[in-house]
This record gives C-alpha cells, structure tokens and sequence, in this order.
C-alpha cells in the first residue's frame, strides 16, 4: 500500500471515530431530560411514612423536582389519614392515600381526586402467628384472638383472608391496636394471632424469632398507594401535577436501577428527630398508573364498609367522580386505563 493511500484510509478512520462520537454526543443530550428554565414552582406533598415516601425523597435528593421545575417540599407524617387530613385543612397540595382510606373519605366528601398510583403491593399487609398458641397454619386462626392494626385496611384483608381460608368472621376475636402496637400485644401474648402492614410485620417476626410464623399470603387484594389533590387544586394547577408525576417517575426508574443507593439517599436525608421508619419493602412495586382495576377495588371496599356498618350510607359512591386523568394521559398515556370523557366533573 502506498504513502497516499495509507493517509487517505488513515483519514477516514479518523473521520469515522469523530463523527461516532459527535453522533453519540448528540444522542445523550437528546435522552437527558431537559433542565426547566424561569422560575421554580411550589409545590407541597405530604406522604406517609417507611418505604413508601422512597420516590419522593429520591425525587428531591437527586434534584428530580427541580430540573422539572418544581420547588417541592415533602412532609412526612406517620399515617396517611393525617396526610389527608393537612391537604383537606389547606396545609399541602397533595398527598398521598391508600385506596381503604380513600374510600373512608368518600363517604364524607366529594371535593378531592386522585391523580395517579404511584405502589402497589399483594403483600403489604401480613398475617403473622404464634406457633406456640396454636397457629401455624391458615386453618389454625379459628377460634383464635387476632390483634388487627386500626384502619379498613388491615380489617377489609383480614375479611378477605378468612374468607379465602373458609373462616367464618364471628368464628374468631378481633382486638383493634394501634399499628405501632400490634407487634408487642403478639409479643406480651396478648392475641395468638396479628394483621398488620409493614413495617409493623417484619417487626413482630423478629421481635419473637423462633416462635412468630408467617402465614401464607393471599393475591386476592391489590393495595394500592396513590396521590390525590383537591379538585380545586387540579382545575388550577394542571402543569404541576404533570411535573410532579415526571419527577416521581424519573425517581422510580433510578429505584429500580440503583437500590443501594436509593436507600442510601433515603437514610442519609433524615434529619435529627424526624420520625420515618426506614423500610425499603421487596413486595413493593413502585409504578404510575390509573388502572380501571382499582374502581372494582374501591367498589368491593365501599360495599364492605356499607354491610359492616362503618358508615350509616347506603349507596355506593361513584368513583369515576374522583379520579382526575389529564395528568396521566399527558405524562404516561399507555398507564392509564380508566375510561371517563373529559377532565375533573
């Protein structure tokens, strides 16, 4: 081969590799999300405690709700009901609520809306026994003392559990206790038997190693973990809501990508005092959507709570009335299966 032509290929191998990089350059910035310019937007959210607030604290730690625009502000509280309870009172802008609670406060108003789901879980709430009072086994609580965590959740999966196991509900004793409660009543021998969620579960497994079982699971009740707002708030803050879902959404894909480090961030954000329990749940699924699935949830809820008696309504609301889509569909379409023409009523 020739000088010349030794330069001429040497040339056009060079030109190769500077237009790949220049190509790949290109490609990056086209996928990195685009930084908003002007001024941030405020925004305040108030989520529930443990591993559920992970994707908002990822989405403020990483800078998620900035680059969106958004100044946000997360609160932390200990339940959802007093979430709710602060956006209602006009203190946040949204919160967060579980599809139990949200039933509970159907009956009472209709001024709110849920705009997305952001978890779910079928393993959230757990049935935990004592071996050495007789329960090792699903068939084994009747008859038993169950302490129940208070809220309609754990009652609505307790239900479902005794009746998917042939149970009759008056064939056992149910003891309400306060969630942070229910581990030490199954530890002090106060009930053979608890319903509670996490972290209270694994809690009450480790506070009696050897003796505590976990009773076999059941995939009959989907919990769900959502954000609502006021319809209000919705009607005149349409693009915050869609920025605060691309946020939380941009947080989910790094949770799924980087664990340790999500809960590295999560642990390290804690200040002195601030009362969250770090859990970090393998049966929670982080994801945004609006599936039909949860009205038939909410419906089956509602009538549960119409025949046992928790409220003095007899009619089942409807729950399209309370959805709020528009945000959904502007931000992740293809998650949204719930059907209604046009926005909030």
């Amino acid at each position: 081969m020739t000088i010349e032509k030794k330069h001429k290929t040497l040339s056009r191998t060079i030109f190769g590799i500077v237009l790949l990089l220049a190509l790949m350059v290109l490609t990056a910035s086209c996928q990195k999300p685009e930084k908003s310019i002007g001024p941030k937007e405020k925004v305040t959210i108030g989520v529930g405690s443990g591993g559920l607030s992970l994707p908002f604290i990822i989405a403020r730690e990483k800078g998620f709700f900035q680059e969106e625009g958004l100044d946000a502000t997360i609160r932390i509280y200990p339940a959802f009901k007093k979430a709710n309870e602060a956006m209602f009172a006009g203190e946040i802008d949204s919160s967060v609520t579980g599809d139990s609670q949200m039933v509970l406060e159907s009956y009472k108003r209709e001024d709110f809306a849920i705009f997305a789901t952001f978890a779910y879980s079928y393993d959230n709430i757990k049935v935990i026994g004592r071996k050495d009072r007789g329960v090792g086994k699903p068939a084994d609580l009747k008859g038993k003392k169950i302490g129940i965590a208070v809220g309609l959740g754990s009652y609505f999966f307790a239900h479902i559990y005794l009746s998917e196991q042939g149970i009759d509900s008056s064939a056992v004793k149910m003891v309400e206790f306060a969630p942070a409660d229910v581990s030490g009543a199954l530890e002090e021998g106060k009930v053979d038997a608890i319903v509670v969620y996490e972290p209270y579960a694994s809690m009450a497994l480790k506070a009696l190693p050897g003796k505590a079982v976990r009773l076999p699971r059941s995939d009959l009740y989907k919990q769900t973990f959502n954000l609502a707002v006021m319809r209000s708030y919705a009607k005149g803050h349409p693009e915050v809501l869609k920025k605060v879902l691309k946020a939380v959404d941009r947080a989910i894909t790094f949770i799924k990508q980087n664990r340790n480090e999500s809960i590295a961030v999560m642990t390290k954000s804690l200040k002195p005092g601030e009362d969250l329990l770090v859990s970090i749940q393998d049966d929670l699924v982080f994801e945004l959507s609006l599936e039909h699935s949860l009205l038939t949830i909410l419906e089956d809820e509602a009538r549960w709570v119409i025949a046992n008696k928790v409220t003095d309504k007899t009619k089942v609301p409807n729950y399209l009335g309370y959805f709020y889509l528009d945000a959904m569909k502007a931000v992740k379409p293809e998650a949204v299966s719930i059907i209604r023409i046009g926005g909030i009523p």
